[in-house]
């Protein structure tokens, strides 16, 4: 059977008009684009676990086809967007995965918005104050954020492509509708993210503990991103697995990361839940 189309709308919450895809039926899980704001690079994932569960996707505000939020881009105001879509969609509670920045605002919705999370699944979260080398994580941005709108795009395509991927030719086949997005996107993750105090949070044990978190790290990434999520992790004594992949498992091992979010998000399903729909 070929699999259903995803329901493609767009979704008005407060000042920002959200674009969402929404697919399946069942428990909800949500999927947290990461720092390229844009949602396609789920397709493989969410399509795989549609036969059981609601997956929504969907654009983050201020790239590709959402609207803009304010000046700044943080992980904790991302969080409350995304409480706030996802309650108005009536999808709560929910398992939530996320990888760089999306596993950021993710490790936020559970510490900062329990009340709308089951359980959440993270690969690589953007932790850069608890880096090895928090300065050289800053020094990064700055030295991108010099650059003209041309520059910023050329470097971040190669270093998106390369630099946080094994599987170069997967993200190519996303398509050029995608990468066409992405030019753009590039040039406001640099210009607005981080910006705020608050862009890159650290996290506490207690933090660490409300909700139920699956972490994972990828064995040929660059090891400022072991180093942060396993010392972060430590705090709360959680198990850090390592993929066989770098940054963007949803686009490197797709069938490998489906698998992992369908396990970990049926563990943590109340009998309300496993009842059949």
């Amino acid at each position: 059977m070929e699999p259903l189309e995803p329901k493609r709308f767009n979704h008005k919450v407060g000042e920002i008009d959200w674009y969402c895809e929404l697919r399946g039926s069942g428990p909800t899980i949500v999927l947290i684009p990461s720092g390229e704001g844009d949602c396609a690079n789920f397709e493989t994932v969410a399509r795989a676990l549609a036969d059981e569960f609601t997956v929504l996707t969907f654009d983050t505000p201020g790239f590709s086809r959402s609207s803009a939020p304010p000046d700044s881009i943080s992980a904790l105001l991302l969080a409350r967007q995304i409480a706030a879509l996802v309650t108005s969609l009536d999808l709560a509670p929910a398992t939530f995965y996320g990888c760089s920045s999306g596993g950021i605002a993710a490790l936020s919705l559970a510490a900062d918005h329990p009340e709308i999370v089951r359980d959440v699944i993270v690969h690589e979260a953007a932790l850069v104050k608890d880096t090895a080398w928090p300065e050289a994580g800053r020094a990064r941005f700055a030295q991108l954020s010099t650059l003209d709108d041309d520059s910023i795009v050329r470097t971040c395509k190669e270093w998106f492509r390369t630099g946080m991927n094994s599987n170069p030719a997967a993200w190519d086949a996303l398509g050029p509708d995608y990468h066409r997005r992405l030019e753009k996107n590039y040039v406001t993750w640099v210009r607005h993210y981080g910006r705020a105090s608050d862009a890159f949070p650290s996290y506490g044990r207690d933090e660490l503990t409300r909700r139920p978190i699956a972490w994972s790290i990828g064995g040929f990434s660059e090891v400022h991103f072991a180093v942060s999520n396993l010392r972060v992790a430590q705090r709360a004594d959680i198990n850090v697995d390592i993929l066989m992949c770098k940054h963007f498992p949803q686009v490197e091992i797709p069938d490998v990361l489906s698998s992992r979010i369908r396990k970990h998000a049926k563990q943590h399903l109340s009998k309300a839940e496993h009842a059949p729909q």
